[in-house]
């Protein structure tokens, strides 16, 4: 059998109306099984797919067509231009929690230039030499070193992105399960940031609170689980049976964990700072009452690409 028919034959035994993505699917699975890339399986087209190899692209074959999502079989999803491991322990990273990543950047970046606005020579001009020299002098170029906490960091993908971007930035990242949390020490070693991630096993805000942070951090950020559990049923069934229910379900509404966040949060965050968390479908007004007058602004509601509401960005009140 060559890559060609390999390919034909495995396409014709996965479900579904769209004939390229199930080719695709074939494809991506046998350059797995061949340790090849799309280039490799051209250039070997028409050449016979070893034995051994063939057998084992098979059972992929048969794993994908009784509904296992692709990202476990191959053990590996992009995120935000990075490559994380996945393995059923920890959700599978999607396009959508991007648009969070990106607000933390944007927020960031906005602080850090207000804050270089604020010493423009004029204004250093007026401060005596004595109070100049009690300045950090990051504040004064700009250059913030935020505390960023990620509560329910599964693998790892919001953590890793932002210290990829964010190279000064003191990032916590905290989950209650000890098999997600290796997966995610896994990609911050994979991807060159072990050394500025701590990560932490806990229940959401709790494990802050023997880390002396009470008013210090700057940005909280959380990608909940906020399936309502009446929605089990409704779920695609590689979701629902694949993917780890203590990431998808987040009680009765499936705001259960948001609104402990708008509850914890305050004590950790630094007046302005920000709570930053994702939302599913239709969730974008009920979970912007949870906040409570007086302790959060709600300042922000970002959409995805569709138009739906996707993250909700709360500023605790200066």
């Amino acid at each position: 059998m060559t890559v060609e028919q390999a390919i034909k034959e495995g396409a014709g035994l996965l479900p579904g109306d769209n004939e390229d993505e199930r080719r695709r699917t074939a494809r991506l699975l046998l350059g797995h099984s061949m340790c090849a890339d799309h280039a490799t399986l051209l250039a070997r087209w028409k050449q016979p797919v070893p034995a051994d190899q063939a057998e084992r692209y098979f059972a992929l074959i048969e794993r994908r067509s009784l509904g296992e999502p692709l990202q476990y079989i191959v053990g590996h999803q992009e995120f935000f231009g990075y490559d994380f491991l996945v393995t059923p322990a920890v959700l599978i990273p999607r396009p959508e929690t991007e648009f969070l990543v990106e607000q933390v950047i944007k927020l960031n970046s906005s602080r850090a230039h207000q804050a270089a606005a604020a010493w423009a020579p004029e204004t250093a001009a007026s401060v005596s030499p004595d109070q100049r020299a009690d300045v950090d002098t990051k504040e004064i170029t700009g250059d913030h070193s935020p505390t960023i906490v990620d509560i329910g960091t599964g693998s790892g993908c919001i953590a890793v992105a932002l210290a990829k971007v964010i190279q000064h930035a003191r990032v916590i990242a905290i989950d209650i399960s000890y098999e997600a949390l290796e997966i995610a020490r896994e990609n911050a070693r994979r991807n060159g940031a072990a050394n500025q991630i701590e990560f932490i096993e806990g229940d959401l805000c709790r494990p802050l609170a023997a880390l002396d942070l009470d008013g210090k951090v700057d940005f909280i950020v959380s990608n909940p689980p906020y399936v309502a559990a009446r929605d089990r049923a409704a779920l695609q069934p590689e979701v629902r049976d694949f993917e780890p229910g203590t990431a998808l379900f987040g009680g009765a509404e499936g705001l259960g964990f948001h609104k402990r966040l708008l509850e914890e949060a305050p004590l950790y965050l630094k007046p302005g700072g920000y709570l930053i968390c994702e939302i599913g479908y239709g969730q974008a007004d009920e979970a912007a009452h949870l906040a409570e007058a007086g302790r959060w602004q709600l300042i922000e509601q970002t959409p995805d690409l569709q138009g739906i509401p996707r993250v909700l960005t709360f500023q605790r009140p200066l």
